[in-house]
């Protein structure tokens, strides 16, 4: 079993240009590169078992070497995953089936008490697929750390439909965190990029089966006064309306309308109130911070809404204050710089 940490990045083509001219000559470190291009098949039951328990599976094929993978939930912050990954490799040699995982490879441990391996053995279907090339560079820093950084350009299909992969992936191979936010802040100084939530398995299933917009529910984003006083009470509050924001805003990029924009609206709103009420208990610089500049997106963004121009809106979206000020929200609710205040 491996453990991931790992930010990821939306942008665009041009990002593999960017990296070697203009990120590369920045860092302090060796780099090791190389290049993929790898085909994936992910899999799963017609009732979406595998869905339903957040559950991701894969056959890789790189250069005629194939592996199956099953990436479990694991946990999430506003676009900082942490997940444990199974990974299997597979030989044609061996008469192993390089077409449908065979689930019995991966450890028992890795499965929910509730799956039934076997039935659920008999039901796996392929779903969907991608394609893509991948610049893998690994980082070493002179203090030690080491990232890998990883750059993907290609499309994920299903049936007829498909739709462009255009990401780079930030993984923390030694060291802390902070490591990964220093890189990722670097990296949205030269491109336009936003943060991006959803796995390559969710883009598929996306694809595949739709995706359905949740709806802004204003009770469900206030703190009852008697947890008031509880941290984690807040950082599981921001957390869920950090990652509304980031879906919300993904949504409108694809398909605009006024109810999204409004909804976005409301998400920021609900954001710098309750990170108002969170530095009132809990007061740092750090949030104090994110609240200032919270306020000044929320004021912006009622702008551009205001003035019905989609570019503009489009544009603060991708801005770079934008997508450092979301990188600066996981990182403070990561490392929670109120409790080496109190």
């Amino acid at each position: 079993m491996e453990y991931e940490i790992e930010l990821k990045l939306l942008t665009n083509q041009y990002a593999g240009d960017i990296i070697e001219t203009k990120l590369l000559p920045q860092l302090n470190a060796s780099v090791i590169q190389e290049t993929q291009v790898l085909t994936n098949h992910y899999f799963d039951t017609p009732d979406r078992i595998l869905k339903q328990h957040k559950i991701g599976l894969r056959i890789r094929g790189n250069n005629r070497k194939f592996e199956q993978t099953l990436k479990t939930a694991g946990n999430s912050v506003g676009g900082l995953h942490q997940r444990s990954e199974y990974n299997v490799q597979l030989d044609e040699s061996k008469k192993q089936n390089v077409s449908v995982p065979e689930l019995r490879l991966f450890p028992k441990s890795a499965w929910p008490k509730t799956v039934d391996v076997d039935a659920l053995q008999a039901k796996v279907e392929t779903l969907f697929s991608t394609h893509f090339e991948r610049q893998i560079y690994l980082l070493k820093f002179s203090d030690g750390e080491i990232v890998e950084l990883v750059w993907d350009l290609g499309e994920v299909t299903s049936g007829s439909k498909s739709v462009p992969i255009c990401e780079i992936e930030i993984e923390l191979k030694k060291g802390s965190t902070a490591a990964l936010f220093k890189l990722a802040k670097l990296i949205v100084s030269l491109l336009p990029t936003t943060i991006g939530n959803d796995s390559k398995a969710a883009l598929g299933y996306n694809l595949r089966d739709g995706l359905s917009v949740k709806k802004f529910e204003s009770y469900q984003h206030n703190l009852p006064k008697n947890i008031q006083h509880d941290a984690a009470a807040y950082v599981r509050l921001l957390t869920t309306l950090l990652q509304e924001f980031q879906m919300f805003s993904a949504e409108i990029r694809r398909h605009y309308s006024a109810e999204l924009a409004t909804t976005i609206q409301l998400t920021l709103i609900a954001l710098v109130d309750n990170f108002d009420e969170f530095n009132h208990h809990f007061p740092c610089p750090p949030l104090d911070s994110v609240h200032m500049r919270l306020k000044d997106l929320n004021a912006n963004w009622s702008l551009v809404t205001q003035q019905t121009d989609k570019d503009s809106l489009y544009n603060l979206l991708v801005k770079a204050q934008t997508t450092q000020l979301q990188l600066d929200i996981v990182q403070c609710l990561v490392e929670q710089p109120w409790s080496t205040d109190i």
